[in-house]
């Protein structure tokens, strides 16, 4: 008889690995292979977690009716996909299954539901009360959304009821005056995420939740209610339990509301703000100094302007640079674009720095001062490399090139050279929205050190360095240099032709991320590029639909014959292939010769085409 090293591990270690899978891929992949295993599963296994996303409907019936009744009590967490997922229909069908969810999974602690709509959270509410130990519930996520991206019809303006238990909760809440007339109970809540709150109502919103410590939200304009801040009942109130603060505020919320606010919350240590055209006092920096609490240890924003009135950039940005910013680790800096029409003030996020100027010349972040930024490992440079602040990074392991290709080489900066030749510098990256050109390119490449062998790209900027026959010779350096490759835009796929001069441009890939759209381009590429020692696929599922032993496909295919495989969810109808390939010596050359690349569509169309 066989043994597995499963059986031979501690029955410590079986249960602590099963904190760690999905329960229904648990009892599906081991219980049944022998009575030790069944015993540790079904008697000292009590934390088990159950996640139904990117799972197929049979399988989802499959572990609903033979697994779940079997584990429902010992069940903690469970996440459940709503009617915007890839596989609408599951939460119905869910509660037809166990239609009294308080009586069946009696010690969930966690219940999540992704991808959902406004119906589906109406047949889910009546169910959540009977979970009495559930103490964290996410509709949706903890990461707050732009205002644009919010629909109001899918929100919900009145309180409802949910366990008494929750310490953590994210519900697709819009809170006005409505709300709060519909909700005269507290909670016992310590982390919450909700869609929207009316500044007007934030103070006796605040009120429901005395042990809030975490709140991150959408801010918006006043809703119906006369009523401001400072005069609402019982607003002299503080809230010394909220620590963490994120907000999005929307353009209407005046920086005296949000001020008022801020003086209810003196023991706030983070702060973090985005808004999008605000009142014109969020950019004051004596306002801020006069506002924010004395406790307040981290404190970011990023405060964009779009409108046509002009400013003073360098007067705006001085006051940031006093010493009571940088003595807090605050460092400010503005962005400008369209010659000042466009600006974005934010706070730099160590220990990243942004050395980034558009390209109309104004220079923001000049310093006579030589600073030192040994932390630093990623630095973000404009194409006008000519400027720079002079700052000394001597650990940088990546830069990003953001540019505009006027076809002109820039003279590079003296400083900007020493991080190019630093001796940890190793991986270019170039912006998706704002490239640099191919030239440009090569010509970073050309000043860079030789340790450079990473590239991160988008596919239209390959397909741009592709379509010009002048490009060949930057085809050829970047043969020479790169060595891995990471493509990091999807709304593009390369065509057949595309692929060949791929193929030729990074024959000497040792490591590769890109996404195909059939698994003949992978068969090719794989089969191709026999430097390559990891791979990361993306593929469309219905590709992969009819392959039921990946890696028998890849044994079949392709030459290599020493690899580990794995499968994992992409996006909603694509999966991710990832390929750890061993030793080169172990390889199917007759295959390769004879079968693989004459059978590949490009080939075989080519074979046609000139010998037949």
């Amino acid at each position: 008889m066989v043994v597995s090293k499963l059986e031979s591990l501690p029955s410590e270690l079986v249960v602590e690995i099963s904190d760690y899978l999905d329960a229904c891929d648990l009892y599906r992949a081991f219980y049944g292979l022998n009575h030790r295993i069944n015993t540790i599963l079904d008697h000292q296994c009590h934390r088990l977690n159950v996640n139904f996303i990117h799972i197929s409907k049979n399988q989802f019936d499959f572990c609903c009716t033979r697994i779940l009744p079997r584990i429902a009590t010992r069940i903690t967490s469970l996440t459940l996909p709503g009617s915007n997922s890839s596989t609408p229909g599951l939460l119905p069908q869910f509660l037809v299954y166990f239609k009294s969810l308080g009586t069946i999974f009696i010690h969930l602690l966690s219940f999540k539901l992704v991808e959902f709509t406004k119906s589906d959270v109406e047949i889910l509410v009546p169910h959540l009360h009977q979970l009495v130990y559930l103490r964290n519930l996410s509709i949706g996520g903890y990461t707050r959304l732009m205002p644009f991206n919010i629909n109001t019809n899918e929100l919900f303006q009145e309180h409802v009821v949910l366990p008494l238990s929750l310490r953590s909760l994210a519900f697709p809440y819009e809170i006005s005056d409505r709300w709060i007339q519909t909700s005269n109970s507290t909670l016992s809540i310590e982390q919450l995420h909700v869609t929207s709150i009316y500044i007007d109502t934030l103070i006796s919103f605040m009120q429901r939740f005395p042990r809030l410590n975490r709140l991150t939200t959408v801010l918006s304009e006043p809703g119906e209610s006369d009523l401001i801040a400072e005069n609402i009942p019982g607003s002299t109130i503080m809230f010394q339990s909220l620590r963490y603060l994120n907000l999005n505020i929307v353009s209407d919320v005046s920086f005296s509301q949000f001020a008022s606010f801020l003086r209810h919350v003196p023991q706030l240590h983070t702060l973090i703000i985005e808004a999008l055209n605000p009142d014109v006092l969020f950019l004051d920096a004596h306002q801020w100094e006069a506002n924010l609490s004395a406790n307040l240890s981290s404190f970011h924003f990023d405060l964009t302007i779009t409108s046509l009135v002009g400013f003073d950039h360098l007067s705006l940005l001085k006051p940031f640079k006093s010493d009571y910013w940088t003595s807090r680790g605050w460092f400010v800096q503005c962005r400008t674009r369209d010659r000042g029409r466009f600006f974005r003030l934010s706070t730099s996020q160590s220990p990243i720095i942004n050395l980034l100027y558009w390209p109309d010349d104004e220079i923001l972040l000049d310093s006579k001062s030589i600073i030192r930024y040994p932390h630093v490992t990623h630095v973000e440079l404009w194409w006008n490399l000519s400027k720079s602040t002079q700052s000394i990074c001597p650990h940088v392991r990546s830069i990003q090139f953001y540019g505009a290709n006027n076809g002109e080489i820039e003279t590079i900066h003296p400083n900007v050279r020493d991080l190019l030749n630093t001796s940890s510098f190793e991986h270019i990256i170039i912006d998706n929205n704002v490239p640099i050109s191919p030239t440009r390119l090569a010509h970073l490449l050309a000043k860079s050190s030789d340790r450079v062998h990473i590239l991160t790209c988008s596919t239209h900027w390959l397909y741009s360095l592709f379509k010009t026959k002048d490009n060949e010779w930057i085809c050829l350096l970047l043969t020479m240099r790169i060595r891995k490759l990471i493509l990091n835009n999807t709304n593009l796929v390369l065509s057949y032709a595309d692929l060949i001069a791929f193929a030729r441009t990074f024959i000497n890939l040792q490591e590769i991320s890109i996404k195909l759209v059939s698994v003949e381009e992978m068969a090719f590429l794989l089969n191709i590029l026999r430097q390559l020692t990891m791979a990361s696929i993306e593929l469309p599922d219905t590709e992969l639909r009819n392959i039921t032993n990946l890696t028998q496909w890849i044994l079949e295919n392709t030459v290599f014959r020493d690899f580990t495989i794995e499968k994992r969810a992409g996006g909603l109808d694509s999966s991710k292939i990832l390929l750890w390939i061993g030793s080169h010596n172990r390889t199917n050359l007759y295959g390769t010769e004879h079968q693989l690349y004459s059978n590949h569509p490009i080939i075989k169309e080519k074979i046609l085409e000139n010998y037949l």
